[in-house]
């Protein structure tokens, strides 16, 4: 893979590189594809690269190259000028290697980025019964379904509740819309918005940027936007419970 006066690359730009290595019709594929959409982490190694071309060999020892029979259009799309496979179609092939909670995991990121929806999701199924992973991840959603979307909060979400809970914290809503966004926690009578950043999921610059100019859109909004890490949330959560207490505190909201 080549990229002509570029002395070193960011992520995005060494997969269009190996898309562009590829096939015309190729398009950035598994995790890969979930990292691009921000609801996958980032990783070293091989890209994963998805052609409906049926033979030949991968241009590049950096490429893993998956071959289809075929690739509907439907099921791809251009994010950030890359050629991508969609969310629907990324969880599907995800579903392959990826099972039970940690499946869950990246639905709950997908879902909380406004990537999942449930209606792609299983039209994508339906066009590809027998694909590898596809069965396993039916049920998930038929599980995910009667739970209810409660259920498809992240580990760091599930963590904050609790954390409030044993704290005797006031409840917070969660997954309100506010100013076009959809935020994790609020509390209306404190202006006070919070956000849980899961620490396994490496996020890519443009997705950094894009949770940077959200905060500064509610800031402006006049919220008051904090963030906990999943690993703050486990490890401080007394510390953790002290500063959202002083942060409800100042509106007497508790």
């Amino acid at each position: 893979m080549y990229a002509v006066g570029h002395v070193r690359l960011r992520i995005e730009g060494h997969w269009l590189a190996a898309v562009l290595a590829c096939r015309s019709s190729a398009v950035l594929s598994g995790a890969e594809a979930a990292a691009a959409w921000g609801f996958g982490p980032t990783r070293a190694g091989r890209i994963d690269v998805t052609t409906p071309a049926r033979s030949g060999r991968s241009p590049d020892a950096r490429i893993r190259l998956h071959r289809v029979r075929s690739l509907p259009p439907d099921e791809v799309a251009v994010h950030d000028v890359i050629p991508v496979t969609t969310p629907a179609r990324t969880l599907l092939d995800l579903a392959a290697t990826i099972r039970g909670r940690r499946m869950e995991d990246l639905i709950a990121r997908a879902d909380r980025l406004e990537r999942f929806d449930l209606l792609d999701v299983r039209r994508v199924l339906a066009a590809h019964p027998t694909r590898r992973g596809a069965p396993g991840l039916s049920r998930l959603l038929d599980r995910l379904e009667g739970r209810g979307t409660a259920d498809l909060r992240s580990p760091a979400e599930v963590a904050l509740l609790d954390l409030c809970d044993r704290h005797g914290l006031r409840a917070p809503i969660a997954n309100a819309r506010i100013e076009g966004f959809v935020v994790d926690f609020h509390w209306p009578s404190a202006r006070l918005i919070v956000e849980t950043d899961g620490y396994s999921f490496h996020r890519t610059p443009s997705a950094f940027d894009g949770d940077r100019d959200r905060d500064q859109v509610l800031t402006v909004a006049g919220w008051r936007v904090v963030r906990f890490s999943s690993r703050q949330l486990v490890r401080e959560p007394s510390r953790c419970a002290d500063r959202l207490r002083r942060l409800l505190a100042t509106s007497g909201s508790r």
